[in-house]
């Protein structure tokens, strides 16, 4: 992990070590709500992994994801990160712009998840200069929070995160990946939860899309209950430069739920903008 001095505190990120080639694409890897940073697959984060050198990495993986830079960071108040968490996706994407410029990068796909995605799409509307492509994965034109899970963040901490876990995972997914996500989101604190929760809550730029001029990636899921599969695809519908793929049999975190396959999707994408 390395960090960056940002506004008066320290920004965590990881970067595989991959030189990037001329005119070639860097991913950037943006986390969901109450996340952090190792919630992206290791071995999308790092050629040198131990689950690659103990063989456990899926033969299926691929290795595509290999061949880009791919930095993925702790945004302002999560995982090692400092600052404060925020409570608007504007505001994020501000700080993720500060830290692609402060480390002076160009012609980036940004990669978000849930939360993430929205962070995309902002900084899509925001038409950065060193903005290349966006691949939301899980994500919406306008996230649907209701009140009771505010509230409950707030007053029933615990068990609000409870039942959030809950209905993020399909209900075959193994027993561990849903109890790391509850730790790590029990870890990261009702303060920083709730204001992401909160920043989700805001978050509406349906009317907006037509504005979007930068190509699109779009993986939703069938049993994604956070973010219906119907929602992201209206929106993938309404984006001018769009790519669809739905997953069967997987909930809202694609990306660990179905490693493999969110992998070859995207380094499918990543080759088409060179």
């Amino acid at each position: 992990m390395a960090k960056i001095s940002l506004n008066g505190y320290e920004l965590s990120y990881s970067f595989n070590g991959v030189s990037k080639s001329a005119g070639g694409v860097s991913v950037l890897l943006i986390h969901g709500a109450g996340g952090q940073e190792v919630d992206w697959p290791l071995a999308w984060r790092s050629l040198n992994d131990l689950t690659r050198s103990l063989g456990l990495t899926p033969k299926e993986h691929g290795g595509g994801l290999d061949n880009y830079p791919v930095y993925a960071i702790d945004l302002p108040g999560h995982g090692k990160s400092g600052g404060k968490s925020q409570s608007s996706v504007e505001e994020y994407a501000n700080a993720v712009n500060e830290f692609v410029t402060a480390i002076e990068l160009d012609n980036v796909c940004i990669v978000g998840h849930s939360m993430g995605a929205s962070i995309a799409l902002n900084a899509a509307l925001n038409k950065y200069s060193w903005l290349t492509a966006i691949a939301m994965i899980g994500g919406a034109s306008k996230m649907f929070v209701t009140d009771a899970i505010l509230e409950g963040l707030k007053e029933n901490f615990e068990p609000t995160i409870e039942n959030i876990v809950k209905y993020s995972w399909y209900k075959n997914t193994g027993a561990f990946f849903k109890q790391k996500a509850r730790q790590r989101m029990l870890e990261a604190g009702s303060k920083v939860v709730y204001d992401d929760f909160y920043a989700c809550s805001q978050f509406d730029v349906s009317d907006r899309l037509t504005e979007i001029d930068v190509p699109a990636l779009i993986i939703a899921s069938d049993y994604d209950r956070m973010v219906p599969l119907k929602i992201s695809q209206d929106m993938a519908n309404q984006l001018s430069r769009s790519t669809f793929v739905a997953l069967e049999n997987c909930g809202h975190f694609q990306h660990i739920e179905q490693t493999s396959r969110v992998a070859k999707e995207l380094a499918n994408y990543l080759s088409t903008l060179g």
